[in-house]
């Protein structure tokens, strides 16, 4: 089934065009896994017929559409958009309609504090190659790499060194804009509210090797680690304390694209 199905086209001078059919969603509440197809919806496509006596085109019955009935003809009207050509940035992991994941090469960054009991602080220090992922629901997700070489699946993750990230490397953005999209055009917004934020705790106790016994490293070691770097003047992350994130390239991305 194609989208011409649905339209009859009369020519002449004039160009008009006469709907033939129509397909309807229907919720359908209360359907069991055993009923039709164990969908949320179902479609029904309605032929169109005319009423002489009110000179009026009316809908008529439907039938029910398969599963792949309906899959042909959203598929047959994406294929009538006039195609377009992206090219992708280097530094783009993944794309889709729902998600874009994206690296940050290792950069010297303003890096700033709003923790509790001590007055707002701004460092700058050496901020280690990042991994984001963003999607439409307003979730970001950070992860760190090692190296400058393009990902690839066997790429090995390591947890952002970062506080107000969980251990599945999910951002808690609190407060911060969050933008709409995740397109490409929209990477320095989400980047924003990765750089441009106040880090106020950690959430991940693991997120750095600082070589203690415990290796549990809470809000006032973390600060006093970036503090560290930042009086010492360090160039480059010491990527000898990232610790292994056990997650695939693949499976990070996926987890976070929805």
């Amino acid at each position: 089934m194609k989208p011409n199905d649905f339209f009859t086209f009369n020519g002449g001078n004039e160009l008009s065009i006469l709907p033939k059919c129509a397909i309807l969603f229907h919720q359908a509440k209360g359907l069991s896994d055993n009923s039709y197809g164990g969908q949320d919806f179902v479609a029904s496509l309605h032929d169109f017929f005319v009423d002489d006596s009110k000179h009026e085109t009316v809908i008529g019955a439907g039938r029910l559409l398969a599963k792949e009935d309906i899959e042909a003809i959203l598929q047959s009207l994406l294929q009538m958009r006039q195609s377009k050509v992206n090219l992708m940035p280097s530094n783009i992991v993944s794309l889709s309609d729902n998600h874009i994941a994206w690296t940050v090469p290792e950069k010297i960054r303003p890096m700033l504090f709003n923790i509790i009991g001590m007055p707002m602080q701004k460092m700058t220090v050496p901020w280690p190659r990042l991994l984001l992922v963003a999607n439409r629901n307003g979730k970001l997700a950070v992860a760190a790499v090692k190296g400058r070489n393009r990902l690839s699946a066997k790429t090995r993750l390591f947890h952002a060194p970062l506080m107000n990230v969980s251990n599945n490397g999910a951002v808690c953005t609190g407060s911060a804009t969050v933008p709409i999209e995740c397109g490409i055009e929209d990477l320095k917004q989400w980047e924003s509210v990765m750089f441009d934020t106040a880090f106020s705790h950690v959430n991940n106790p693991s997120t750095l090797n600082l070589g203690r016994k415990n290796k549990e490293v809470d809000t006032k070691a973390h600060y006093r680690f970036w503090q560290a770097l930042s009086k010492k003047g360090i160039l480059a992350f010491p990527t000898g304390q990232l610790v292994p994130m056990p997650r695939s390239l693949e499976s990070f991305i996926q987890e976070h694209s929805r």
